[in-house]
């Protein structure tokens, strides 16, 4: 018998067909009463998924927290050590509520969709059935690593056969193969139509094409953009601001999202609701001043940057005083005035428009979406034709296609030639706010400290910060699992 433990899962009789998957508790048995059955098979599966609902996941805290490192947001709340770490001045990583809650969240994922793929191919059943589930459990292994990766570099790859691969970090070159690897399988082993909440053929090739684009292989990056462009089966979303409604949190521009349920996880919106929109003004209205957490706001700077006639913008942020929102049914100037900054992120604001429902509102959380994956695509088209980080102010014609459907979906004039430039604020604006691009993206490119060394201080909430690459490329290693592994984990380099 294995020396491992494997979850079962239960199915609550509460949730909606549709999203059954996404509502199971883990449970321990061993191998000798499990991994026999298709019914098994796919609480196993549901169970890769549960990790990611957390807040320290894809559900809340971490994938807002993630905006503050960049130059468009900052945290609210006194996350002393997370805080230091946005700061480019801590010098180990203590932060348990986020940085390492997070780190484990992300390896559970990894642990559980290793079972998966270790057990389920020696279960007798249905084979397209197999094919899918191991389709899915590659993707959110490629997934979990590639979230541990960007952050930390080189991680424990881990081993089913073998537990003490959980005490060895590999290099990030071996992380970024088993990612590949993964994604590989995965785009043989998911159709394109897939169930709300479930990756699909496209989430595959799109993730694979974001990957190639870390890993600086453009044609690679502009072939698997074209599998999803090509295949017909994604689209924009004509109005940016309605993508993020419960309405149509599931339009084909969604490649992948973490599926949400009211009244449970995720709880992304309530985390950049103010929790005093009105400052107290309007009548008393159920609740009417908000109950938002208000952990992650928008900087000024951020707001100032938009160019003039971009719709992204209203649908973005808001500015105490200048703009109005609507939030209880009520629609009028946002006052906000325990936020530090003037500005909130209104990006998923859109849910309590009406009425106030609960922490937890039922939007789905846009883990990948089409948008991104035009713009990975033009991205490659610049690198491969004289662009890039290194040749900012070259135009290139080619990438015009891929790039100006972005651009012009959010209003502004079509540029027949692109350059790096015009792209690097497409990314910055397209995809703000949505789990921490901006910062992965300017480490990426290699200008995250000329970007964010000559920002000047906004407050005291973004204070002036000096960015070293050489150490805050990557994130500290939380240094509990250091310790925990008897130092066989070691911290990264510039960190103690």
């Amino acid at each position: 018998m294995k020396k491992y433990t494997v979850y079962i899962l239960m199915v609550s009789l509460l949730t909606a067909c549709s999203k059954d998957f996404l509502n199971k508790e883990p449970h321990e048995f061993t191998d000798a009463v499990f991994w026999k059955t298709a019914e098994q098979a796919e609480s196993a599966l549901g169970g890769v998924y549960t990790p990611l609902q957390g807040e320290e996941a894809l559900g809340g805290e971490e994938w807002c927290g993630m905006e503050a490192f960049s130059d468009i947001g900052y945290m609210n709340d006194n996350y002393s050590d997370f805080i230091a770490m946005t700061e480019f001045r801590a010098v180990q990583n203590t932060e348990n509520d986020l940085s390492l809650n997070s780190y484990k969240s992300y390896y559970q994922v990894i642990k559980r969709a290793n079972d998966v793929l270790y057990n389920v191919p020696d279960i007798e059943m249905d084979e397209s059935q197999k094919t899918r589930i191991l389709g899915e459990a590659n993707f959110l292994l490629a997934f979990a690593y590639f979230q541990e990766v960007i952050r930390y570099g080189g991680v424990p790859i881990y081993d089913p056969a073998n537990t003490e691969s959980a005490l060895v970090r590999a290099t990030a070159d071996q992380v970024w193969t088993v990612i590949e690897t993964s994604l590989k399988s995965a785009t043989t082993q998911l159709a394109f139509n897939h169930e709300e909440g479930r990756p699909g053929q496209g989430a595959a090739w799109g993730l694979l094409a974001k990957v190639y684009a870390y890993l600086g292989r453009w044609q690679d990056c502009k072939d698997a953009a074209e599998k999803v462009i090509s295949s017909g089966k994604h689209n924009l979303y004509p109005v940016y601001s309605d993508l993020f409604t419960l309405e149509h949190d599931n339009e084909s521009e969604m490649l992948w999202v973490l599926g949400a349920r009211l009244n449970s996880y995720p709880i992304t919106p309530i985390l950049y609701l103010p929790n005093n929109v009105w400052g107290g003004t309007q009548p008393d209205n159920d609740e009417p001043v908000g109950e938002g957490w208000r952990l992650v706001s928008a900087t000024n700077a951020f707001y100032n940057t938009y160019q003039p006639g971009d719709k992204r913008k209203k649908a973005t942020v808001a500015k105490r005083n200048v703009d109005q929102v609507t939030y209880n049914g009520i629609t009028a100037t946002l006052i906000a005035p325990n936020n530090q900054s003037e500005v909130v992120c209104t990006k998923f604001m859109q849910p309590y428009a009406q009425s106030y429902t609960g922490w937890a509102a039922g939007l789905n959380v846009p883990a990948l979406r089409y948008a991104d994956i035009l713009l990975l695509h033009a991205e490659a088209i610049m690198n491969l034709n004289g662009g890039g980080p290194e040749n900012r102010t070259t135009g290139v014609a080619a990438a015009a296609t891929s790039f100006n459907l972005v651009r012009e979906r959010a209003g502004l004039d079509p540029i027949a030639a692109p350059t790096f430039n015009d792209l690097m604020y497409e990314r910055k604006m397209e995809l703000a706010f949505e789990g921490g691009d901006r910062h992965f993206d300017l480490v990426r490119w290699g200008l995250a400290a000329e970007v964010y060394n000559a920002l000047p201080a906004e407050g005291t909430y973004k204070p002036k910060r000096t960015f070293v690459p050489a150490t805050h490329n990557l994130l500290p290693y939380p240094q509990q699992e250091i310790d925990n592994s008897n130092e066989s984990l070691k911290q990264n380099p510039g960190y103690n």
